[in-house]
């Protein structure tokens, strides 16, 4: 059974949020990265990934999809999944993982620094500075998520933006002060967008208790490894949250 629902940010945004009450004890909640909504299906793949095993969340961060707001480029987004959460604990949920992608995948580890109910995430092209993000465009693999775009025909692509030169913190310069959730690394070794030396690094600095780094040799960016190899994500992100949530 799935609802979708609202909620207002403490800075008074209001967020559009999908959930599906499958029964569990246990959420996941899914973070998009940039230019992606919920209704994005290489995003909605993520669901199919856990919702066998547990309750699932999808939101749209502010500026995208149906949520309210610009887009800040992490300035201010961790206030959306921090209200995200706020709603998972007032549900109940004693276990809460976090499925980030690219951007997404940022703003959840500046979120579980400061967070202890984040128990468990999956984190897939993460960068560890927005300032730092490659965006190689002239590498052959853009051409393949630019036809993925078109062929999608942009559904759930797009995003009202702030200004870029807001404030930002550092994923690289957070990832120390997260200390209640295990974080599993996904990353291909083909992304033009974000270079998996990225989270190569964040893994090397991260301090958790439990850590992992997956680097997918043919691997592409942030969703499309799902579509690539939906198997192995499955196989992957499902094992890890069944041994560490």
């Amino acid at each position: 059974m799935s609802s979708n629902e609202t909620l207002v940010t403490e800075d008074g945004v209001e967020i559009a949020f999908e959930h599906f009450r499958n029964g569990f004890d246990s959420v996941i909640i899914v973070c998009p990265g940039f230019f992606n909504s919920k209704a994005n299906g290489a995003i909605r793949k993520a669901i199919d990934l856990v919702s066998g095993e547990h309750d699932v969340i999808i939101f749209d961060f502010r500026g995208h999809g149906k949520s309210g707001g610009k887009f800040t480029w992490t300035a201010k987004e961790p206030s959306d999944l921090d209200a995200v959460i706020g709603y998972a604990v007032k549900s109940g949920y004693k276990r809460i993982g976090v499925i980030g992608f690219s951007l997404g995948a940022a703003i959840a580890i500046i979120v579980a620094a400061r967070r202890t109910e984040i128990k468990s995430m999956a984190l897939v092209s993460a960068p560890y500075s927005f300032w730092d993000i490659n965006y190689h465009f002239w590498e052959p693999e853009m051409f393949s998520d630019l036809k993925a775009m078109i062929d999608c025909r942009f559904e759930g692509k797009g995003v009202k933006i702030d200004h870029i030169f807001m404030d930002k913190e550092r994923p690289i310069d957070m990832i120390a002060a997260v200390k209640d959730s295990a974080i599993l690394f996904i990353h291909g070794a083909k992304d033009w967008v974000i270079k998996d030396y990225h989270s190569k690094k964040l893994f090397n600095s991260a301090t958790v208790y439990e850590k992992k780094l997956e680097i997918f040799s043919d691997g592409l960016h942030a969703e499309r490894l799902i579509e690539q190899y939906p198997g192995r994500m499955k196989d992957l992100i499902s094992e890890w949250f069944r041994q560490t949530l």
